[in-house]
């Protein structure tokens, strides 16, 4: 009797710690600045300027300038003509993520899953600094 009660307390302790180290792991993701949407209406191209655009939705993520590009590619020997014909020059860009997570943690197996959804707005800027064409997708309504 002695040694099935030393048994099962061994076995008890041994399901009690293996308990404490597993469970559920649920959190939350989020980068960057929501995209002021009730702003998207204002945006007119042609008249729109770059300022008005970084008053509105703060400064840029990303933005590229043909300037800098033009430098780039001659210190690389790429390219000597100018950049101002690439389709991605004067671009600027607004990226907000949101994300959730989950999962399961036990001893011997692991489950974690992320789902990331993006909201982008991308302007394009002209020589005038004036909006030329821009473009909004809302990904975090998909969740």
């Amino acid at each position: 009797m002695k040694r099935f009660f030393a048994f099962s307390l061994k076995t008890i302790g041994i399901l009690f710690l293996a308990f404490l180290l597993a469970g559920c792991v649920i959190g939350r993701y989020h980068e960057g600045s929501k995209i002021a949407e009730e702003k998207l209406k204002e945006i007119k191209p042609g008249v729109t300027t770059r300022g008005e655009i970084v008053s509105w939705f703060g400064p840029p993520q990303n933005y590229v300038s043909p300037t800098v590009f033009n430098e780039i590619l001659r210190q690389m020997d790429v390219s000597t003509a100018p950049i101002t014909s690439y389709p991605f020059a004067n671009i600027i860009s607004y990226q907000y993520n949101q994300g959730n997570l989950r999962g399961i943690i036990a001893i011997l197996f692991y489950f974690l899953e992320l789902r990331v959804k993006s909201d982008h707005l991308v302007i394009f800027i002209d020589d005038d600094e004036k909006v030329k064409y821009y473009g909004f997708h809302k990904g975090t309504d998909e969740f």
